[in-house]
């Protein structure tokens, strides 16, 4: 797979302009979201981790096989974050999302995680554009019974909230699970950009 850095934004004016089909990863800042890319994209620093959760505080775009675009967003909801530093990515995430050739919306939770006010404010955003495609990140950490028990209660609380969710599934960077599944469904978006190119 041929993967590469494009650029990077941190305020809405810098957002690249792009008719590529666009496939946006967000989640909390110890979600794992940088160790799932570089899982998903067969590289190993690709995207980049902090040792700091929170540290990246800039949206970063990355060209799949020239067909696709990846954007790594911030990580939120962090402490170690200064206040006034996450109060500039609102505007920043608010711009990103509104933009026509995203398909595709990877809300990472880490499995042992519940969900806070700041994720069912950001479902709510991201929601009003596309139906989530939710990755229950870390599966590794707990067991097979426990993941499906959560999947499950985590579906219902969506449902109560309103929340519209394309899919959910369980993926763990480290043991490789589940990511044969996300991994087809980002082909299928190159796929799909590949047929209407012709």
């Amino acid at each position: 797979m041929d993967c590469r850095y494009i650029t990077s934004a941190m305020k809405p004016e810098q957002l690249p302009d792009y008719e590529k089909p666009e496939v946006a990863f967000i989640g909390r800042s110890n979600a794992g979201k940088s160790s799932l890319i570089n899982a998903l994209l067969g590289r190993r620093t690709l995207a980049r981790k902090g040792r700091t959760p929170g540290q990246t505080q800039m949206i970063n775009f990355f060209s799949v096989n020239d067909k696709m675009i990846v954007a790594d967003l911030p990580g939120f909801g962090f402490s170690a974050v200064d206040k006034h530093v996450a109060e500039k990515w609102q505007p920043l995430v608010e711009a990103y999302v509104r933009r026509t050739n995203i398909r595709e919306f990877m809300f990472l939770i880490d499995c042992r995680r519940e969900l806070t006010d700041v994720d069912d404010e950001l479902m709510f955003l991201l929601g009003r554009q596309l139906p989530l495609y939710v990755l229950l990140t870390k599966t590794d950490k707990i067991s097979r019974q426990a993941l499906q028990t959560r999947a499950q209660k985590l579906t219902k609380e969506l449902q109560a909230k309103g929340i519209e969710v394309r899919k959910i599934v369980g993926v763990s960077s480290m043991k490789q699970t589940g990511l044969e599944e996300v991994r087809a469904d980002l082909f299928a978006w190159m796929d799909e950009a590949e047929t209407q190119s012709i």
